[in-house]
C-alpha cells in the first residue's frame, strides 16, 4: 500500500498538469481506493452447523465446565459480586476460590480461555447468529462431549455436593430427566455469556468479573433446577 502511494506521488511529480497527467492521475487514484478497499474486506465467517465437531469448541467447553467444577465456594463467589464488579482484593482471592494453587496458573487459565475464544469467534459467525442457534450448537456440542470420560465429573447437582455427575447418573424418572435437560439449558447459556464478556478479556479484571458472573449464573439457576426437580414428585 505505501509503494502505491509513493508511486504516486512520483508520478505526480514527474509529470506537468497536462491533458495526459489528469487521466494517469485519476487512473491511480483508483487504484489505491480499490487497494484500500480490498485491505477492509473480511473473510466469510463458518455458520455455526457444525461448530459441535470442532475440537476447539469442545476445548473450550470443557474447560469452562470444568472451571465452574473447581469452584470451592459459591457463596464467597456471590458475595463478591454483589456489587456487579470485582475489586483488586477480591480478585486476589479468586486463584484459590476457582481451585488454583496460585495468581499465575489463574490468570494463564484465563488467558488461555481468552486466547480460544477468540479463535473461534474469529472462525465461527457468533454475531450473525440468533441465541436460539448458539444454544443449540452449543448443546448438541454438549451430547458429543458426554462421551468423553473426561467430562465425567461436570454437571454436578448445585444443591447436592455430594451427588453424582448427572453425565454418569442413570435416568431413573421423569423428574430426573428433567432435572438434567435444565442443567443442560442452563449451562449453555452459561457458555453463550462466557462468550459475550470476550470483548471485556482486554482488561483482566472487566473480563474476570464478566467470566464470574456467568459462572454465578450457571450457579444460581442450576439450584432452580434442582429445587423445581425435588418438587417434581
Amino acid at each position: 500500500m505505501r509503494k502505491r502511494i509513493e508511486f504516486i506521488v512520483f508520478m505526480i511529480k514527474s509529470f506537468s498538469i497536462n491533458k495526459l497527467a489528469f487521466p494517469i492521475i485519476i487512473l491511480l487514484t483508483v487504484m489505491v481506493a480499490g487497494c484500500k478497499k480490498n485491505s477492509n474486506i473480511e473473510l466469510a465467517k463458518l455458520p455455526l452447523t457444525n461448530i459441535h465437531k470442532d475440537p476447539i469448541f469442545k476445548e473450550f467447553i470443557i474447560n469452562t465446565q470444568n472451571q465452574y467444577n473447581s469452584v470451592r465456594d459459591f457463596s464467597v463467589l456471590k458475595t463478591n459480586m454483589a456489587d456487579g464488579k470485582i475489586s483488586k482484593a477480591e480478585a486476589d482471592l479468586l486463584p484459590s476460590l476457582y481451585g488454583y494453587n496460585n495468581r499465575e496458573e489463574f490468570l494463564a487459565a484465563f488467558i488461555h480461555l481468552s486466547n480460544i475464544k477468540s479463535y473461534l469467534l474469529n472462525k465461527y459467525d457468533f454475531k450473525g447468529s440468533s441465541y436460539d442457534d448458539k444454544k443449540e450448537a452449543i448443546l448438541k456440542t454438549f451430547e458429543q462431549i458426554n462421551e468423553l470420560k473426561s467430562f465425567q465429573t461436570a454437571y454436578q447437582a448445585p444443591l447436592k455436593a455430594s451427588s453424582n455427575s448427572i453425565v454418569s447418573t442413570f435416568i431413573v424418572d421423569d423428574c430426573e430427566k428433567i432435572r438434567r435437560n435444565c442443567i443442560l439449558s442452563v449451562a449453555a447459556e452459561a457458555t453463550i455469556m462466557h462468550l459475550g464478556c470476550a470483548a471485556l478479556d482486554v482488561t483482566i479484571l472487566l473480563g474476570i468479573a464478566c467470566h464470574s458472573a456467568a459462572t454465578l449464573y450457571q450457579y444460581t439457576a442450576g439450584e432452580n433446577c434442582n429445587l423445581e426437580a425435588s418438587k417434581c414428585k
